[in-house]
């Protein structure tokens, strides 16, 4: 890794270490980078220009490094092998969400550009009740989970009004919410299940 970034160096004289090392920690800090924001475009195209360097480096830290050319974007994931789910139930349910609405406009062609969907927040929370059977939070409770996942590089919110939120979700969910998550999820629920079950047994026999 170390020849070929002395390789890159001396191919470009007006490449610096440093912008190498900048544009690594901007990705691994924002876990997703686009071509159409204007404030990841620097640190978008280094990454693609210096693909191979960087996906060695990532490799490394064993993580993975998303290129999509075609939607515009790249990201650090971690593998799917070590996949775990690090938010609540309700922020990952709510990743489950978003996927189901992506695929759901993918299948009626109804994906705009840089491979966004456009939605808001009355067509989440239906989704959210309709494939878990919880009730529906309140829309402040909304607004921070979708906050969230807009720092994450997931979506981005375009209007929020007194009573709708409407953003549109990147194609990284897809990169997010795959099927180790949806294990890694499933295991995290009947663990959490499990725990309630033996503290409701253990206050019964008191």
């Amino acid at each position: 890794m170390l020849h070929e970034l002395r390789r890159m160096l001396d191919k470009d004289e007006n490449l610096a270490a440093e912008d190498l090392r900048r544009a690594a920690s901007i990705a691994l800090d924002r876990q997703f980078l686009f071509g159409d924001k204007s404030r990841d475009q620097r640190s978008f195209h280094q990454i693609l220009d210096a693909e191979d360097y960087y996906r060695n480096l990532f490799d490394a830290l064993n993580l993975e490094l998303i290129c999509d050319r075609t939607a515009g974007y790249v990201g650090v994931v971690p593998r799917e092998s070590h996949l775990t789910v690090g938010l609540d139930t309700e922020h990952s349910l709510f990743l489950l969400v978003l996927r189901v609405i992506y695929e759901r406009a993918a299948q009626e062609c109804r994906v705009g550009e840089f491979s966004q969907v456009f939605t808001d927040s009355e067509v989440m929370l239906d989704t959210f009740v309709a494939h878990t059977g919880r009730k529906r939070p309140g829309l402040v409770r909304l607004r921070e989970i979708l906050r969230t996942f807009s720092r994450q590089g997931l979506l981005e919110i375009d209007e929020d009004e007194d009573k709708a939120i409407r953003f549109r979700i990147r194609p990284s969910i897809r990169d997010i919410v795959t099927h180790g998550f949806l294990q890694a999820l499933e295991e995290y629920t009947k663990g959490g299940e499990g725990e309630e079950n033996g503290t409701d047994e253990a206050g019964g026999g008191q």
